[in-house]
């Protein structure tokens, strides 16, 4: 279900919380709402199930308004976790994730099977459905909160920092399932969170808020690559993308005009371009800029040959990548491969760019260098 928030503000007294918001969360995908403490993040996810109404402004759930649906309807068709679980300390785990689906009068054998369903999803053992919240460690608790959230199979589950209370090796474990649970179950997903590296794990798009505003809502590549403002460049950080390399693409380090040569230029023509150039090689190309093969200077070392065609001299049978390829793909093939340089083509093989080893080397050196 698509969620519309249109020009939202909630203030209390003088104190704008959240100043004039509008965006949309799109229908199965998950979107973290990120930002400082205070921001206004989790006043945004709470209007969204009205336990916080706006001062201005509307929420809109596949075009309906929601201040037109009942407030206990609304919450019943979402999914909610929170910090601390939430789980009821006198219910069993059992009864803790079926409290809905029983609410809901739902049939007694679905729910036995659906609770099956959700123990295996969030890997515990049903052996556990019989203990109390006081009884599980922290990540076990907050999979049985995803789990309560869950089993109704609603379109909207919203989560409010859910695993930030865990230990490191916890909170990547449930942050792997549930990136598991939404890739077969593609629910949408509204996530708040105040951890960056989080936020470009799970999310499909993030929208950063700094003291009330909305300052950049956009997918994780396009965060880390071009921040909107300084704000978010620091937020962000400015070496986060290399926590994440496969947002940096062939297409951000590639040499954009790499010298070329057609099939029919002589030898002697081909080194001497190469010696003013200063390059070793040559892409070799047809109409449109069609790739053919690569002319290396180390390939030539007969006398006889400068009056001879480039083509009887190319090689042709070279490693190429697509634009769109990660650097660690790039990386990979460029420690694998004998060739210097790696030609960058696209679907219809017209030369795009070119990798070399220098080129991947100074790219890789950013990480290490601090900016002035």
């Amino acid at each position: 279900m698509m969620i519309e928030i249109k020009k939202v503000s909630k203030a209390y007294k003088n104190n704008m919380v959240l100043k004039d918001i509008s965006f949309e969360i799109e229908t199965g995908k998950l979107t973290v709402l990120i930002g400082e403490s205070g921001c206004g993040k989790t006043t945004l996810l709470k209007m969204i199930n009205k336990l916080i109404k706006p001062t201005k402004g509307n929420i809109l759930i596949d075009g309906r308004n929601i201040k037109d649906i009942d407030d206990i309807k609304l919450r019943r068709g979402m999914g909610y976790v929170i910090q601390q679980t939430g789980l009821f300390p006198h219910m069993t785990v059992k009864e803790n994730i079926t409290i809905i689906p029983k609410i809901l009068k739902t049939d007694e054998n679905k729910i036995n099977e659906d609770i099956l369903k959700m123990m295996d999803m969030i890997g515990l053992d049903e052996s556990l459905l019989d203990r109390y919240p006081s009884e599980l460690s922290g990540g076990q608790g907050q999979r049985i909160g995803i789990a309560r959230a869950f089993i109704t199979n609603p379109d909207i589950i919203l989560m409010d920092e859910p695993f930030s209370a865990l230990d490191p090796m916890s909170r990547v474990s449930l942050q792997d399932e549930l990136l598991k649970l939404q890739s077969s179950l593609h629910k949408t997903i509204v996530f708040v969170t105040h951890d960056m590296d989080e936020a470009i794990k799970l999310a499909d798009k993030i929208a950063i808020f700094d003291n009330g505003e909305l300052v950049q809502y956009d997918v994780p590549e396009n965060i880390l690559k071009h921040p909107a403002n300084d704000f978010v460049k620091n937020f962000v950080g400015k070496k986060r993308i290399w926590t994440s390399p496969k947002y940096i693409k062939v297409e951000d380090i590639m040499i954009d005009k790499p010298v070329t040569c057609l099939p029919s230029y002589s030898i002697f023509y081909c080194l001497n371009k190469m010696k003013m150039m200063k390059v070793d090689s040559l892409m070799v190309v047809g109409d449109n800029n069609k790739f053919l093969g690569v002319l290396y200077v180390e390939s030539v070392t007969d006398k006889s040959a400068m009056n001879k065609p480039a083509s009887e001299y190319m090689l042709k049978d070279i490693p190429t990548v697509k634009k769109e390829d990660s650097i660690m793909t790039l990386a990979k093939l460029v420690t694998e491969s004998r060739f210097s340089n790696i030609p960058v083509l696209d679907d219809k093989n017209h030369l795009c760019g070119l990798i070399t080893r220098s080129s991947l080397i100074t790219a890789l050196s950013q990480q290490f260098l601090e900016e002035e």
